[in-house]
């Protein structure tokens, strides 16, 4: 007997699509097999029809700076059912191999994860988790659970070596170091003012990049000041997880030490390292722990953050999408339009072109045949609305329709 011949697998034809090109919507149709795009002319006559009806077909976003990913059904639709299937956390306690397990199916969003961040003591994200998680997200736990878990000291080059050996074993995706004021770091490395508002000394943070890199891994920095960006930069990191003034008139120095200069935006263009300005956090994030809000953002601080952004289009360095909280986007990129940061059409480029930049091993963001099936169908045009992001009529996932689990809620997208 001969042996048995699988079928080959089915085919579904998206038609009437106005399709995402990089830059602008261009009239045509897709092609699913599996979870990849095929060649729609080679489609067999019995596909699966489904009439897009002139809706438009974009990449699913991406969001580089969230700090809550929950590995389970529920988390994964706050993040998907808002269009967002991936993410980079730059700071968490520990995630295993359950996380990463959960984060492998077809049906869920993907994640990359630093684990904890390298700072040193007194620092941040300290803090954060010793003074206000601990009481919050992990009540009774003592300050020594968070050392090597959420965070890890880097206060010489032992440390360095220490903490990314660390990181390595708990597989981090990628390494988080934080510089804050790095131009003041003697100055204020006894100052109690500036508990939990100082980071790493800069002169060890060339070392840490380059034995980062020597294991596989990128380095996203946390910064605050011009100047802390001008030394990641400098130092090859990967990515800023901030730009200067996301946090509004804030510290001692105000706004002096948060505006870039020409020179600033054309380092970052050179050297290639992305940013994530996560601005849209100087309104407050309606998810934070704290539960209060924060005052109006002021004219000035507004000022700085058009600049800074305006400058950094202009050099053509690269931004990403981030929110500095959870999944959803549309707050921080609605955020640069209203402030005429960026216009929506540049605003949709960024939104648009995260994903594949945090996931540059595989094709995603493209419809070419080969590309994976993740993709979005948009009731309106992004490039004359930004708030068309939120219009989603459709949600594919590794080619296959993206419905919400029993019982979820809609996604929220403040």
């Amino acid at each position: 007997m001969a042996p048995a011949t699988a079928l080959p697998a089915p085919v579904t034809l998206y038609e009437n699509a106005r399709i995402w090109t990089g830059s602008g919507f261009a009239a045509g149709r897709l092609a699913v097999r599996e979870e990849r795009f095929v060649d729609p002319s080679g489609a067999p006559p019995d596909a699966v029809r489904v009439d897009v009806a002139g809706g438009y077909v974009v990449p699913a976003y991406g969001n580089a700076h969230a700090h809550v990913t929950p590995a389970d059904a529920a988390g994964s639709w706050a993040f998907a059912g808002a269009g967002v299937f991936y993410a980079w956390n730059p700071n968490t306690v520990v995630m295993g191999d359950g996380a990463r397990a959960f984060w492998a199916r077809p049906d869920a969003y993907d994640v990359k994860i630093a684990q904890g961040g390298i700072t040193e003591p007194r620092g941040h994200p300290e803090a954060v988790y010793v003074d206000v998680l601990s009481k919050y997200r992990y009540p009774g736990r003592p300050r020594g659970w968070f050392v090597g878990n959420a965070f890890h000291y880097g206060r010489n080059r032992a440390e360095i070596d220490a903490a990314l050996a660390r990181l390595t074993a708990q597989k981090a995706d990628f390494v988080k170091a934080y510089l804050l004021h790095s131009e003041r770091y003697a100055e204020i490395l006894g100052d109690k003012r500036f508990h939990g508002a100082r980071g790493m000394n800069p002169v060890h943070l060339p070392y840490l990049v380059t034995e980062a890199k020597k294991r596989g891994l990128r380095v996203v920095v946390h910064v605050e000041t011009g100047h802390d960006l001008r030394i990641a930069a400098m130092s090859g990191a990967h990515m800023a997880a901030h730009l200067p003034g996301y946090n509004g008139e804030t510290g001692e120095l105000g706004l002096s030490a948060k505006r870039l200069t020409v020179a600033d935006a054309a380092l970052i263009a050179r050297t290639g390292m992305l940013v994530v300005a996560t601005y849209g956090v100087i309104r407050g994030d309606p998810f934070n722990v704290w539960d209060r809000k924060p005052p109006m953002p002021s004219a000035r601080a507004l000022t700085v953050q058009v600049r800074n952004i305006r400058l950094l289009q202009a050099a053509g360095a690269t931004l990403l999408t981030g929110t500095d909280g959870r999944g959803p986007i549309n707050r921080e990129v609605e955020h640069l339009v209203r402030i005429g940061a960026l216009t929506a059409r540049e605003a949709a480029v960024v939104a648009l072109g995260t994903g594949a930049k945090l996931f540059p091993e595989r094709r995603i963001g493209c419809f070419e045949p080969g590309c994976e099936a993740d993709f979005l169908v948009l009731d309106a045009d992004p490039m004359r609305d930004i708030r068309a992001l939120r219009s989603i009529r459709r949600r594919v996932m590794a080619g296959a329709e993206l419905k919400a689990p029993v019982g979820a809620v809609a996604a929220p997208v403040d």
